[in-house]
């Protein structure tokens, strides 16, 4: 029953549960993973009159670093969950952990104008409808509520680990963390291995995967 626990925790993450905002704990982030990379909760809560809103995620690797940038009225709020590192692992450690290493910074509106300009300059490089995205490769998910209309987007890196996408840097401006990126690198596109993600969740180091499927005005989880 020990050895069947983690992969019944992550069936149950891909089947889907309804996210609000990103959980405060971990066990929570991975059920409803797949629902807040696709911005589904903002979604639900877009329409005329809803206030603006952003987030945008970068998996940079999930079992490695995934950066999550939130924009509102307010500010930027971003939040970063590396992998621990168990040899150092206190109580600061340990909150980062459940929580993410985060910070606030307020934005100008003239700032926000800036990252969504560029983010649009960046679409016509988006992943296209029928593309996948995978949790062991380097990504963007991007999500918002712009003048009452959903708007989705994601962005694969390529297999050479070059940076065509211009908005990572604008929300880099605003990054107080502290906690350096973990940046792209080439990694070898294995062949077979969509069949292998729909037989085992997990990987043979025993970390998490899951796919994501780009479709037409939305991100779903699976093939």
């Amino acid at each position: 029953m020990i050895h069947l626990m983690p992969r019944l925790i992550v069936l149950l993450a891909l089947a889907g549960c309804t996210a609000t905002g990103i959980a405060g704990d971990p066990i929570t982030r991975t059920f409803q993973w797949g629902d807040v990379m696709a911005g589904n909760d903002i979604r639900r809560s877009c329409g005329p009159g809803a206030p603006e809103r952003w987030r945008f995620i970068y998996n940079g690797v999930y079992s490695e670093q995934v950066r999550v940038y939130e924009i509102d009225a307010g500010g930027l709020d971003a939040r970063v969950f590396d992998r621990p590192n168990l040899a150092q692992f206190g109580r600061l450690e340990f909150d980062q952990f459940m929580h993410g290493a985060g910070n606030r910074t307020p934005i100008t509106r003239d700032d926000l104008r800036r990252i969504v300009s560029v983010w649009e300059s960046d679409l016509p490089k988006a992943v296209r409808p029928g593309d996948h995205l995978r949790s062991d490769r380097f990504f963007w998910t991007t999500a918002g509520c712009r003048e009452g209309r959903f708007v989705v987007a994601a962005f694969n890196y390529p297999a050479d680990a070059s940076s065509p996408f211009a908005f990572p840097q604008e929300l880099a401006r605003f990054d107080r963390t502290g906690r350096p990126v973990n940046p792209p690198r080439p990694i070898a596109r294995d062949a077979g291995v969509m069949a292998d993600f729909t037989s085992s969740r997990h990987s043979n180091d025993g970390s998490v995967r899951f796919l994501l499927k780009v479709t037409e005005g939305g991100i779903q989880q699976g093939y």
